[in-house]
């Protein structure tokens, strides 16, 4: 798994075969899949108009391990726009969350910290 216990050939292969792995619309496309697919984005919605986050959260959404996954892609977003310099979008990803409310995000010490830096970055 580390660089250097790989020969020069196998970085090579590496390089060659997986060139677009890292790929900045590979990452959003994928971010933006996980939010789309969870339907995170509509169920916080719900939530904050006191809503039943169910009736919107589709067949995975309803599924916490997708919710979850949603939650946690709108977070990626955020630090990847601002690591980008996009500072507005970064902001503008986040605003289904209320950031100053208890939820998901604040029960993993990790994210919050994350969040609260990227935001504040912002």
């Amino acid at each position: 798994a580390r660089l250097t216990d790989k020969s020069q050939d196998e970085i090579q292969q590496l390089c060659v075969n997986h060139s677009n792995v890292w790929s900045i619309l590979c990452i959003l496309n994928v971010l933006h899949s996980l939010v789309d697919i969870s339907n995170i984005k509509k169920q916080l919605e719900a939530i904050s108009q006191g809503v039943d986050p169910q009736t919107v959260a589709g067949d995975f959404g309803k599924l916490s391990f997708y919710k979850m996954l949603g939650y946690f892609s709108l977070v990626g977003l955020l630090r990847v726009h601002s690591l980008l310099g996009d500072y507005y979008q970064a902001i503008k990803v986040l605003e289904p969350i209320e950031i100053h409310k208890k939820s998901a995000y604040s029960h993993i010490p990790a994210c919050q910290i994350s969040t609260s830096y990227y935001v504040g970055f912002a």
